[in-house]
């Protein structure tokens, strides 16, 4: 009865709360992400960058203060045959193209054709449009790290697509960003400090409510579903492996990946949810982890192929709302005895 009568006046406010906090999280990635392709695309707009000569590229995107560990793993600079440069490795027989093997003068080079970030801005850019690009989640050819690509289209004088730059986000930077916005969930404010923030100063919008978070799990979904970060980390991508643990190779000489999808999931409430993140709605529902039932909040991050998403037990989201019922009984409870009492028990005067 108490629940029917109280609980749907809180329901929405909490998930407004919810919401709210899911949304600033969203925001304080989409303006991580967003500061890293405006670096990307001022670089790529540079005249050294448009010489294409690696010789002089390298030691420019070197002195940049954005490069290094603080923003990116690497850079590359693909050219349109596919072949690729990176800061990190070079083969020095093969005018410094990445191959697979940088020490051998007979080596054959990379190629990242098959990589989305230079279909969409080289290979399929037809139009010579100046595009930005966040890419789906890889393994490194390289490093052999998981990693992301924010890329930008590099142009002749005549606007004709050259080639691109790209900047490798680390998965393990995007683990400290996810782990900082749990950590931070009680803020109002978006817990990762971003440049629009530093430049606006801090947000007129208020909170909702001051509700209590409970403990949520992130997932962070790409376009096609899969998981770029996940609690459980063996869901996101993996190299694949043979029996003995080796590694398994391509027929082109590149490791075989696993990839992990929310539209692969048993739990049909789960597969249900990662539909419409996939489709860049914003919204909130129920599903199933491992048999255990909680609620999720999920939004598009802005400007990105990416979702975010938000798991609460099910338990721990609504105790705080019987938090409330609660404390709204005892109070009601304590005032309808001090009516009581004023009324039925304190003697009153006679009318004179």
């Amino acid at each position: 009865m108490v629940r029917a009568l109280i609980m749907p006046l809180f329901e929405q406010q909490q998930q407004d709360v919810y919401q709210y906090r899911l949304n600033s999280s969203a925001a304080a990635i989409a303006d991580f992400i967003e500061a890293r392709k405006a670096e990307i695309r001022s670089l790529s707009n540079t005249a050294t960058l448009q010489s294409m000569d690696w010789a002089q590229i390298r030691p420019f995107l070197l002195t940049q203060k954005s490069i290094g560990q603080r923003n990116f793993e690497k850079l590359v600079l693909g050219l349109p045959n596919g072949h690729f440069y990176t800061t990190l490795a070079g083969n020095p027989h093969a005018e410094n193209l990445a191959t697979f093997d940088d020490a051998s003068p007979t080596a054959k080079p990379k190629s990242i054709t098959q990589r989305d970030y230079w279909q969409v801005t080289v290979g399929r850019n037809i139009k010579n449009q100046r595009i930005d690009y966040v890419s789906n989640p890889m393994i490194s050819y390289t490093t052999g790290i998981k990693q992301v690509i924010v890329a930008s289209s590099i142009h002749d004088d005549q606007n004709n697509v050259i080639g691109l730059l790209g900047g490798s986000i680390s998965w393990r930077k995007i683990t400290k960003l996810i782990h900082n916005l749990s950590a931070n969930s009680e803020s109002s404010e978006p817990p990762e400090a971003n440049e629009r923030t530093k430049a606006q100063g801090p947000s007129k919008t208020k909170e909702p409510s001051k509700i209590k978070a409970a403990a949520a799990k992130y997932m962070l979904v790409s376009k096609d579903g899969n998981y770029w970060y996940h609690w459980q980390p063996e869901k996101v991508i993996q190299v694949q492996t043979d029996d003995q643990g080796k590694e398994i190779l391509d027929r082109r000489g590149e490791k075989t990946v696993e990839l992990f999808n929310i539209l692969a999931e048993k739990s049909d409430s789960l597969k249900s949810i990662g539909r419409n993140m996939v489709s860049g709605k914003k919204g909130n529902g129920q599903a199933l982890f491992d048999g255990e039932e909680y609620q999720v909040f999920f939004t598009p991050i802005s400007n990105t192929n990416y979702s975010l998403a938000k798991a609460i037990r099910l338990s721990e989201y609504h105790a705080p709302m019987w938090q409330l019922v609660i404390y709204l009984l005892v109070a009601f409870l304590a005032g309808l005895f001090v009516y009581i009492f004023s009324v039925y028990l304190i003697p009153r005067e006679p009318n004179s």
